[in-house]
């Protein structure tokens, strides 16, 4: 004769299979959130500067909107730009602080979307600084964009 046990079938489920597959899952829809936000939630700009502008236009533009001028050498030192001189700047924080100062002290507008930041980067400037340099921007609520001159 058999054992109860014996004609008893097996009626179980294995779910380990199962489980691995969620995992998995959700390891995806993470990564592609992930992604996601990275591609899309830049908002980076280009700006073209056009050295055929009239002077009356540059001169509007310039009463509308406070232009920070800034460079990305291609070793990835910032340099901070004025009209007659250059000032290197030790780091992306320097930029920051430097940038907040001279809004406390009320050089620049108090309306921040009026203030850009134009980042002039070097073509082999390596790409740590300046992902560095515009978070450090944007940080402290003011715009930062990347310009280019056409190639003649």
């Amino acid at each position: 004769m058999f054992s109860h046990d014996e004609l008893k079938t097996g009626q179980s489920f294995n779910f380990a299979p199962m489980i691995d597959f969620l995992f998995l899952m959700l390891a995806l829809f993470a990564t592609l959130a992930v992604s996601r936000s990275v591609l899309f939630d830049t908002e980076v700009e280009l700006t073209e500067l056009k050295p055929e502008d009239s002077a009356r236009e540059r001169a509007k533009e310039a009463a509308e909107r406070h232009s920070i001028h800034l460079s990305i050498t291609a070793n990835g030192k910032y340099k901070w730009l004025t009209e007659f001189q250059e000032y290197p700047m030790e780091n992306a924080k320097a930029i920051q602080e430097e940038l907040s100062r001279q809004y406390a002290l009320g050089t620049l507008p108090q309306e921040k979307k009026l203030i850009e930041v134009l980042l002039h980067i070097d073509r082999q400037a390596p790409w740590d600084p300046i992902a560095n340099v515009i978070f450090a921007i944007r940080e402290i609520g003011f715009a930062a964009r990347p310009v280019y001159e056409a190639a003649e």
